[in-house]
């Protein structure tokens, strides 16, 4: 499935894909395989994943959170690091916000907000 070549964006396209029915596991372990391989994989991903969750799909959105759930429970100190930083969290903020939930749902938001409640 996953190759030493794909890139980072290419192992999320895979994770996020909507047409699929349900996350697939096997995808979002190789990603968050990829990001603790690659020296920039915490910063590279975290950018990616930002971009993700404010999908106006919703399906495509959902699977990034997953995703970033994952990489929280999976990744290391680098990566943990980066989603503490100001730009990242200002990405989430936007997606639970009044003004940033407009057409979104409400289960996207709450699963935001969990996220951001929980302890990595």
């Amino acid at each position: 499935m996953a190759t030493s070549e794909d890139s980072l964006e290419i192992l999320l396209n895979r994770a996020t894909d909507p047409s699929q029915q349900e996350a697939d596991v096997a995808k979002i372990t190789a990603f968050c395989d990829k990001v603790n391989a690659e020296l920039e994989g915490p910063l590279l991903s975290t950018r990616l994943l930002a971009h993700k969750i404010q999908s106006p799909q919703e399906k495509e959105a959902l699977y990034a959170l997953i995703t970033l759930e994952a990489c929280v429970k999976n990744c290391g100190r680098y990566f943990h690091q980066e989603i503490g930083k100001f730009r990242f969290l200002n990405e989430l903020i936007k997606v639970v916000s009044p003004k940033g939930c407009f057409g979104l749902s409400l289960v996207r938001a709450q699963k935001v907000s969990i996220l951001l409640q929980a302890p990595a």
